[in-house]
């Protein structure tokens, strides 16, 4: 029984407070202290922490300290085929604001399962101007102003196009001010695309095209006959051709190429033109249609006409 009161008060902060004890102690052989009468307190510091804790003390545990730039480190998706879906290019003033906000959007593609290049730096551009800090004889004081345009660039592969794209919507709502962003979009279309506009224009059906291609497609075309309008009036010395006659040439030339790949493309087109014979040549006599404005002044002239035949005097 311990009967000092300053060993019951020691005994009880001990017991209270474990939870600022020491991960790990060194033993001692001295008493903790000394009771009156002669009496020694036989238990020592260490073996009333095993008691308290539980553990032993005595073993020094090691500690894995962590990779510090393991949590700086960007995850990366591995490409499976390398083909490129889209190219970000990011540009910015500020080096801080841009290297956090393309850190993240490599993370934001990590976790929505792209394959990304990772961060990649371009070169920065410097523009410098000197401008005069007083005029006439004190043109010698001058002073340099300077502008930095930091650049990076981030890749992402083999990614489905539509889930390309909402990353690129998730990481438009989420721009960091100061930061400028434009994005370059590869899409892969199938050998069969034409035949399917085609076939799209014919019919005004958008289950094999989108709605988008058949827009453009028709933009095309109508661009097309403006063209060959345009051209039959301005290059009509010119030789035409029928299709069939271009695909006859066409594949003399890839046969000869596939046979002798050093050949002369121009030689070889000559030749198909000498076995193809000659072009078909548009007349020269071609009239063009005449416009609005033109057939109402014919028309006005004819009127008039008529008005001076009725107003002449029989004889």
């Amino acid at each position: 029984m311990i009967r000092s009161a300053a060993a019951r008060g020691f005994l009880a902060r001990t017991l209270a407070k474990p939870a600022l004890v020491p991960t790990y102690a060194a033993s001692t052989s001295k008493p903790l202290m000394r009771l009156p009468g002669g009496t020694r307190f036989a238990t020592t510091y260490t073996k009333m922490l095993d008691k308290v804790l539980g553990i032993n003390v005595h073993e020094k545990t090691q500690v894995l300290l962590e990779d510090p730039n393991a949590r700086l480190r960007v995850p990366k998706q591995p490409p499976t085929h390398g083909i490129p879906m889209c190219r970000v290019a990011f540009h910015s003033f500020q080096l801080h604001r841009m290297d956090f906000f393309t850190k993240w959007c490599c993370k934001a593609a990590f976790h929505m399962k792209m394959p990304c290049s990772g961060v990649i730096f371009m070169p920065r551009k410097i523009r410098r101007w000197t401008v005069l800090k007083s005029p006439f004889v004190h043109k010698s004081s001058q002073e340099v102003f300077e502008r930095r345009t930091y650049k990076r660039v981030v890749y992402i592969y083999d990614s489905n196009p539509e889930v390309v794209q909402k990353w690129l919507d998730y990481i438009g709502q989420n721009a960091v001010a100061g930061v400028g962003m434009k994005y370059w979009l590869n899409e892969y279309e199938p050998l069969d695309i034409g035949e399917r506009i085609k076939r799209a224009l014919k019919t005004g059906d958008t289950k094999d095209v989108d709605a988008v291609t058949l827009k453009q497609a028709r933009h095309v075309k109508r661009f097309t006959v403006q063209g060959r309008k345009y051209g039959r009036g301005r290059y009509r010395g010119l030789p035409m051709f029928r299709q069939q006659e271009l695909e006859k040439m066409a594949m003399y030339v890839a046969d000869q190429l596939r046979a002798n790949p050093q050949a002369n493309i121009e030689e070889l087109t000559k030749v198909a033109l000498k076995v193809n014979g000659t072009p078909k040549r548009p007349s020269t006599h071609v009239h063009p249609m005449p416009s609005k404005k033109k057939l109402a002044i014919m028309a006005r002239r004819a009127e008039r006409a008529k008005q001076k035949e009725t107003e002449k005097p029989s004889e």
